[in-house]
C-alpha cells in the first residue's frame, strides 16, 4: 500500500485565488470594460501566454527583461511567459497582415506575467486589458485612444482620473535642445520616467552621475522637468513634434474628452524602449495606486516581426490596480453571483421540480435545483450561502393546488 503525502494547498507569492464573491466582482469588471471596447469598434484576439523567448525578449529594455518569466522547456526550447499583451499583438499582426482590415483595431484581455515585487495593486501574475489601432500614424488614432480610456473609466465610476499625455518625439527633440547625445537618451528618459516616485533634485543627481552636466541638467530641468516648465509647451522649440502633440491634443478635445479628465505632462516618459511618439498613463489622484492605465505609440514594433510597415498606438489598462481602487472605494458591493433562483428538491415531486427549472431557464432565469435529497433546512441554508435571493419550494400539496411557494 503506498501512503501519499498531504501536498500543501498553498501558491506563489504574488499570485492569487478568486473565490465566486470575487471572479464575480471581476468579471462584472470586465465585462464593463469590454462592452466600452465593442462600442467602439475593437474586436477580440487571443494570443498564447506561452511564446519563444525572443519574442518577448528584447522589447522591454534591461529592466524588462529582468522581469521576464523566460525558461527551457523539456524540448530545450528557449520560451518566456508574455511580459505584456503589446508584443505578441505587433507578432501576431505580422503574421496575420494580409487578411486583417487596416487599420487594424483590436483589443485582448487577459493575464500576463513578471518576476516583480508583490505589494499593494502588484502581482506576478495579473490581468491586462488592451486596445491598439495598428496600421494608422494619423492623429485621430492617438486621440481616439485617450478618448477610450475616458469612456472605460467615466464607465467604471471612477469620479477624479487623470489622463498624462506627452511625445517620446517631443522629449527628443528636447534633448536634442539640451544637446544631449544620442548614446544617452535612453537612460536619459528612463531617469525622468522616476520623476514621479522620486525628486526633481534625485532625478538631477543621478543624470549628472550617469550622463549629463550640469549646464544640461539646467536647460533639461528649465524646459520640461520644473513644475512650472512640465505642463505648457511655451519653452519647447517648435519643430513638426511639437505640432503633433498640439494635433492630439486639439482631437481629443473633439472627441469631447473633458479637460479636466487630460493633461500634457512633459516629464512623462513611460519605461519602455518600444514607444516612439504620444505616450499615455492614467492616474488616480489621492489613491496611492501609481499608474492605473499606460501605453502610448510605437510604429516600429511591428517591423522586429516583419519587412512591411506596421505603425501602432494602443494602452493597456492595470485591471488589477482597477480592482484595488474599485474594492477599497466600495464600489463592487452589490455586485451579485450566478443564481436567482433555488428550486427546492423534494423526491417524491422532482419531475414537476424539474419542470419548473426548465420553465425557469425557457425565461431566461439562473436558475438551479438542489442536487441532493436533503432537509429543508439544508436546502435554505445552501441558498443563503450562494446568496440566491429567491426560493421556489413545490411540495406535493403545492402541486395539488397548482401553486408553488416563492420566499426571498
Amino acid at each position: 500500500m503506498i501512503i501519499m503525502a498531504i501536498i500543501e494547498p498553498k501558491i506563489l507569492k504574488g499570485t492569487r485565488d478568486f473565490g465566486p464573491n470575487e471572479a464575480a466582482k471581476r468579471l462584472s469588471v470586465i465585462n464593463k470594460i469590454r462592452s466600452v471596447f465593442i462600442k467602439n469598434g475593437y474586436d477580440a484576439i487571443e494570443t498564447p501566454a506561452i511564446e519563444y523567448a525572443a519574442t518577448i525578449l528584447g522589447k522591454y529594455g534591461d529592466e524588462g527583461d529582468k522581469l521576464t518569466y523566460a525558461f527551457k522547456d523539456h524540448g530545450g526550447r528557449h520560451i518566456a511567459l508574455r511580459y505584456d499583451l503589446t508584443v505578441p499583438t505587433a507578432r501576431f499582426v505580422a503574421a496575420n497582415w494580409t487578411s486583417l482590415p487596416m487599420p487594424f483595431k483590436r483589443y485582448q484581455i487577459g493575464p500576463v506575467w513578471r518576476a516583480d515585487k508583490p505589494q499593494r495593486g502588484r502581482f506576478r501574475e495579473f490581468y491586462q486589458c488592451d486596445i491598439d489601432i495598428i496600421g494608422s500614424t494619423s492623429a485621430m488614432a492617438d486621440a481616439e485612444i485617450a478618448k477610450v480610456v475616458n469612456d472605460v473609466f467615466s464607465t467604471l465610476g471612477f469620479n477624479k482620473f487623470l489622463i498624462r499625455i506627452n511625445s517620446r518625439r517631443l522629449m527628443n527633440d528636447i534633448l536634442e535642445q539640451c544637446k544631449v547625445k544620442k548614446s544617452d537618451r535612453v537612460e536619459v528618459i528612463r531617469q525622468i520616467d522616476k520623476l514621479d516616485k522620486t525628486s526633481l533634485k534625485d532625478v538631477e543627481k543621478e543624470l549628472e552621475k550617469t550622463c549629463l552636466d550640469k549646464k544640461q541638467i539646467k536647460e533639461l530641468s528649465k524646459i520640461a522637468l520644473s513644475e512650472k516648465a512640465r505642463y505648457n509647451l511655451s519653452d519647447v522649440p517648435d519643430g513638426e513634434s511639437k505640432k503633433e502633440i498640439d494635433r492630439v491634443l486639439s482631437t481629443i478635445k473633439q472627441f469631447g474628452v473633458p479637460d479636466k479628465n487630460i493633461t500634457l505632462d512633459l516629464a512623462l516618459a513611460r519605461g519602455l524602449d518600444y514607444y516612439t511618439g504620444v505616450v499615455y498613463e492614467v492616474i488616480i489622484p489621492d489613491s496611492g495606486l501609481g499608474s492605473v492605465c499606460g501605453g502610448g505609440r510605437y510604429d516600429d514594433l511591428a517591423e522586429l516581426f516583419s519587412d512591411k510597415k506596421f505603425p501602432g498606438t494602443g494602452v493597456a489598462f492595470g485591471f488589477d490596480r482597477i480592482m484595488t481602487w474599485l474594492e477599497e472605494n466600495k464600489k463592487l458591493d452589490d455586485v451579485e453571483l450566478s443564481s436567482k433562483v433555488l428550486v427546492v428538491n423534494f423526491e417524491d415531486t422532482i419531475k414537476e421540480n424539474l419542470r419548473t427549472l426548465t420553465e425557469l431557464h425557457k425565461a431566461n432565469i439562473s436558475a438551479e435545483i438542489y442536487i441532493e435529497d436533503a432537509k429543508m433546512q439544508k436546502q435554505l441554508k445552501y441558498a443563503d450561502k450562494k446568496q440566491i435571493p429567491w426560493v421556489i419550494v413545490q411540495g406535493s400539496n403545492e402541486i395539488k393546488r397548482k401553486k408553488v411557494i416563492l420566499t426571498d
